[in-house]
This record gives structure tokens, C-alpha cells and sequence, in this order.
């Protein structure tokens, strides 16, 4: 099982290393970025069902992931004009511009 863990969160990490690093439309990036970091809290809070993470403690993990979640979610942004992922630290805020080129952000 931990095996199987491990491979899926690399095939996890590896395509989230893929969103940032090759150069495919910006469209497809934005629509892929919400399912791969959606698919790793489901497959984290998957694998502590199935590694029998004691059930006392889910009030402690499945706020966690949420969080985790909800900050990668927030945290980056991707800029139509110059094709970039930008990782934005204030998640409770969104930005108004590319820190990058400096244009507006849709």
C-alpha cells in the first residue's frame, strides 16, 4: 500500500512539475491546475482512509488537506499575456497584475 501511495503522489508531483514547466496554452494549464491539486487531497485523505489513520484524529486531517487545497488553489495565478504560473503569497487577496510583465491579470 505505502508503495502505491508513493507512486501516485510522484505521478502527482510529476504533473504538477509538468504544469509549470512545459510551454502548453495557458487555457489548458488553468483548467488542469484545479483537478491535479483536487486529485491530491482526494488521494492523501484516500490513503489515510486505507492506511487506517485513526478515525479520532480526522477532525485534525481533513481540515489540513482543505487548507492545503484551498492554498494552492489560491496561491497561483497564470497570466494570459506573457504564459506564465505565478505564485502569488497572499492567498487571501488577489493580484491585479503579473508580477512578471506587469499586465493586468483576468
Amino acid at each position: 500500500m505505502v508503495f502505491f501511495f508513493a507512486f501516485f503522489w510522484v505521478l502527482f508531483i510529476a504533473a504538477r512539475l509538468f504544469v509549470f514547466a512545459v510551454n502548453i496554452d495557458i487555457k489548458i494549464k488553468k483548467r488542469i491546475w484545479p483537478i491535479i491539486i483536487t486529485g491530491l487531497g482526494i488521494m492523501l485523505l484516500t490513503f489515510a482512509w486505507l492506511l487506517h489513520f485513526p478515525a479520532r484524529l480526522y477532525w485534525l486531517l481533513v481540515p489540513g488537506v482543505g487548507l492545503i487545497v484551498f492554498v494552492n488553489l489560491r496561491g497561483f495565478y497564470f497570466c494570459e499575456p506573457c504564459r506564465r504560473m505565478i505564485a502569488h503569497r497572499n492567498v487571501f487577496s488577489q493580484p491585479t497584475k503579473c508580477e512578471k510583465c506587469g499586465r493586468k491579470l483576468n
